[in-house]
Order: structure tokens, then sequence, then C-alpha cells
């Protein structure tokens, strides 16, 4: 994976990510440690999306003219497909509960990671989860049930569709969450606005002259 010195990818403007050494190599000059700590942070993250797209390139710039031709009109809409994935490997899956269990790392624990080894981590991830063999967030699939103990495998697609069900899904869950929480707040502030008016009113519960 990190064979390719980072340097050039399929074709020829097909850069793709900067290693963990570019990467050190850029950031040695920074003087101060938090700010060189945030920079390298930030260089791998992005490294890790942009390795996302590589793949992408890579693959679709495979084969003779008049299939490359038609691949690559498709190359954007994977690309950005790829990095959805990615994106929610790192922001759902690894800060998930069950994160180290299942991943090996937690979100903290695979920031550390040289970026050669963060893609070995998700190359992983990915193969058990396209062979069926794990969910989205890592759990392991039983075995069994209608297949005969056979394991559903999933296209790329197939992955990157059922991410956006479950980004969809929990986000109704936190507005439904949202909306009970404000109406409770709101009949709150009704419940002690109505017993401050039968104390204020002349003749009401609990007034004083």
């Amino acid at each position: 994976m990190s064979g390719d010195g980072g340097n050039k990818g399929g074709g020829g403007n097909n850069n793709t990510y900067q290693t963990s050494r570019e990467i050190g190599l850029t950031t040695q000059n920074i003087k101060d440690q938090k700010a060189r700590d945030k920079a390298i942070k930030e260089a791998k993250e992005q490294a890790f999306q942009d390795q996302r797209a590589y793949n992408v390139r890579r693959a679709t710039g495979k084969g003779p003219p008049s299939v490359q031709i038609a691949t690559n009109i498709l190359t954007t809409p994977l690309q950005k497909g790829a990095q959805y994935t990615g994106n929610f490997f790192t922001t759902k899956v690894l800060t998930s509960t069950k994160a180290k269990k299942n991943i090996g790392y937690t979100k903290e624990e695979f920031d550390k990671l040289s970026v050669e080894k963060q893609n070995e981590v998700y190359s992983e991830y990915m193969s058990k989860r396209m062979s069926g063999e794990t969910d989205a967030y890592g759990n392991q699939v039983p075995s069994g049930g209608d297949r005969g103990g056979q394991k559903q495998t999933k296209t790329q697609a197939q992955i990157e569709a059922e991410n956006i069900a479950i980004q969809k899904a929990a986000q109704a869950e936190a507005d439904q969450a949202a909306a009970e929480q404000a109406d409770a707040y709101k009949k709150k502030r009704l419940s002690i606005t109505s017993s401050r008016s039968l104390f204020a009113r002349p003749g009401g519960r609990g007034f004083f002259d």
C-alpha cells in the first residue's frame, strides 16, 4: 500500500497522499510542539482521505483505453463515495464504544498511528465488512439464517449506501430527541409561568394582600 512512496498514482495527475515520512519533513520546522502536533494530525487526516481517492483512481485507471474512458466518467462520484466511507470509519466507527474491541484501536490511538498503518487497519476493516464477516461498526455478523451459514458479501456501493442510511437514521433519532427535549422544556416553562400567575393574581391561590 505504501510501496508507491506516496508520490504518484496510476496516471499522469494521480498524485496520491503524503507518507508519514513526508509529513514529518514538512512539519519539522514548526517550533511550537502543540502547533506541530496539530499540523501532523491534520496532515495525516488529509492523507488518509487522499488515499481513499487514490485507490479509486488506481482501480479505474486500468484496462484498455475504451474501458478507461467509461470508468473515468465514474471516477469523481466513486472517489467521493470512498472518502465518505473513510470519514464514516474515522468519525463513527472509531468513536463507538466497541471500537477498541472491534477494530483494535480507539480514535485517539488510531490518530497516533503512521499513515501507512492507518491504511492497513482500514483495509482490514473494509475487507471484513465487504465479505460480510462484520457489520458497519465492526461487530461480528452471526452465521446461519436463511443463507445456510453463508455470509452476505457487499460491494463498495452497497456499503456507501448503508453508511448513508445509518447516518440518516442517527440524525433522525438525534432530531427527535432534541424535539422532545425542547417540548419538555416548553411545558416546564408554561407550568412555572402558570403557577406564578396564580400567586400573583388577586383571589388566586396563595395570593397575599
